[in-house]
């Protein structure tokens, strides 16, 4: 029996994390060109098609919930073989410094392309970082991720200190449909209750330390926590529990199809019973989109070859980097009359791979990205 620290079985959930990174390059640089997107978005271009508003509205269901999914399952793996303060050590130097470095000196330039894409005359970039960006500007870019996790993380470190949870592994068991079923339902009532009161799409700035959207904040932390309860249930083991690589694509699909049609039906519905449907669909939708991936990945990309290897290994840096090429590239198209496909496919490609080469030559040797792990390690992914 292959254990859950089981090397082999590490591959495809490090393979997925660099999938899912990808993929938010990708979703990033389709924003530029969503009839309905945000009016605060850093690039928008003039040339826009619906597609890429339905593209980034189902993305935005599972794209982070993975993401704090496989970051709870690591986690929780990491306490096991370490002493609490060498956890929030290692958290602090690859999670918390990133992030600070992030908010303080990267953020403000990733939302300075507001101001140059939206202006003539843009403010001088010193007065707008001391005057503006500190001000009614503020925001975390994507450097959001890395504050929650850190306090995600950080959560996590009390609670084991305190003894409330164990790292040992428990008997391997697969989810039942009840407890699917309560994930759901409790998802979907946390969901709707934030959402009587903010709006979905909303963020939040709490007391200039984190950014949270406050409908999807209930659903990482449950997500996360699933991913410590999947690690120590043993799942992905060859007694544990491996999602259908059948069933849950196509209850994805299924899924997907509802939660599209919900919001061609429930536009513009905020009377509660609207709000509940959204929940219950979004978090449906969500669950089965999560399973779908951990399935198909164990079943057919559980390798260590190479290439996964190489994104593995840079995943975090591309995701720290990621916004000043996407949005550099849709800037410099802004005025290319090729339609916004053509623009879509140009800075999503180009952006991926100057991420990549900027985290391959640069970020990565640095030790907050990876840079005391060995080229030749089988599993060399990052920490975070």
């Amino acid at each position: 029996m292959q254990s859950a620290g089981s090397e082999k079985r590490v591959y495809f959930l490090d393979n997925l994390r660099s999938f899912i990174v990808l993929l938010v390059v990708v979703f990033h640089a389709a924003m530029a060109y969503m009839p309905h997107a945000p009016w605060w978005w850093y690039v928008l271009d003039s040339q826009r098609h619906a597609l890429f508003d339905w593209f980034v509205l189902g993305n935005d269901v599972f794209i982070m919930p993975v993401m704090f999914f496989i970051a709870g399952y690591f986690a929780i793996k990491s306490l096991a073989k370490r002493s609490v303060a060498e956890f929030v050590r290692d958290k602090v130097t690859r999670l918390m410094i990133p992030w600070v470095i992030g908010v303080v000196f990267l953020a403000p330039a990733v939302t300075y392309f507001i101001f140059v894409t939206r202006s003539q005359t843009p403010p001088a970039y010193l007065y707008y970082w001391f005057n503006l960006f500190f001000g009614s500007s503020y925001q975390q870019a994507h450097y959001w991720f890395l504050g929650v996790l850190t306090l995600f993380c950080l959560v996590l470190a009390l609670v084991y200190s305190r003894g409330w949870i164990k790292a040992t592994p428990l008997k391997a068991t697969k989810p039942s449909a009840a407890f699917l079923a309560l994930f759901v339902l409790g998802g979907s009532a946390g969901f709707f209750a934030v959402n009587t009161v903010v709006n979905d799409y909303d963020w939040v700035n709490v007391k200039y330390i984190l950014m949270i959207q406050p409908t999807r904040f209930v659903l990482y932390v449950l997500y996360f926590m699933l991913g410590i309860y999947a690690c120590r249930r043993q799942w992905f083991t060859a007694d544990g529990y491996s999602p259908c690589p059948v069933r849950w694509p196509v209850a994805a699909i299924v899924a997907g199809g509802l939660f599209f049609g919900g919001k061609v039906v429930l536009a513009n519905n905020m009377a509660l019973p609207g709000l509940a449907a959204n929940a219950f669909l979004h978090t449906l939708f969500c669950l089965c989109a999560v399973f779908a991936l951990l399935a198909v990945f164990q079943r057919w990309v559980n390798s260590g070859n190479y290439l996964w290897r190489r994104l593995a290994v840079n995943s975090y840096a591309i995701y720290f980097i990621h916004q000043f090429p996407v949005f550099s590239l849709n800037y410099a198209l802004l005025n290319l009359h090729t339609g916004p496909f053509v623009k879509f496919f140009l800075s999503a490609g180009l952006a991926v791979i100057l991420s990549y080469l900027i985290s391959e030559v640069l970020l990565r040797r640095i030790p907050a990205f990876g840079g005391n792990v060995r080229q030749d390690s089988k599993i060399s992914s990052p920490r975070y």
